[in-house]
């Protein structure tokens, strides 16, 4: 377990190798900014390191030079993201594909994600086993998709996913590889 007092972290990027832990926000939700820093020239987080739950964070400001910075990267097998914060990064969330990953994301939000280009996006999830989404607000990304997942499974379930008046994104939700995909309860406005 390690815990991040409420504050702002300005340039504070890091790759995470170790299996099992947990990330949290302790006395309020830490604000990790960028700033114009990241790590291996992927973003702002790189979990390599397999079952990782963060909680209670906020994150902004994730660019890199080819333009596809994220929040938060994984690599790894085994995401959970819980009361989290994501916007103004290139991707909130990116993962890659592991079949053999399931990923979790609840009760946060991410808004204004995307670098402007169609390809970055709210979160991206890659070709995991399975991602579920939900009571989440995913709205106003840049270009980009709101929801982006080619997973296996999806369930995307009890959700606001949203341009509102002055969103710009491609589409609220994008599931191009198919597979089966449950999409209950959730409230959908295109821009």
């Amino acid at each position: 377990l390690i815990q991040i007092a409420a504050g702002v972290y300005s340039g504070d990027v890091v790759v995470w190798h170790q299996n099992n832990l947990t990330i949290r926000g302790v006395g309020g939700r830490p604000q990790i900014k960028a700033n114009g820093a990241n790590a291996e020239g992927k973003g702002t987080w790189i979990i390599k390191g397999a079952n990782t739950t963060i909680e209670n964070i906020e994150f902004s400001g994730a660019t890199v030079p080819d333009q596809n910075g994220a929040a938060i990267r994984q690599e790894g097998a085994g995401l959970i993201i819980r009361r989290c914060f994501f916007h103004d990064n290139e991707n909130g969330v990116l993962t890659g594909g592991n079949p053999a990953s399931n990923v979790l994301i609840e009760y946060s939000e991410f808004y204004h994600n995307g670098f402007g280009d169609g390809y970055t996006h709210n979160m991206y999830i890659g070709e995991v086993n399975s991602f579920t989404l939900r009571f989440c607000y995913s709205h106003g990304a840049k270009i980009g998709h709101n929801v982006k997942s080619r997973a296996r499974l999806n369930y995307i379930l009890y959700n606001r996913i949203m341009d509102e008046q002055d969103g710009t994104s491609s589409y609220d939700i994008d599931l191009p590889n198919g597979g089966t995909a449950f999409v209950i309860g959730n409230s959908i406005q295109q821009g």
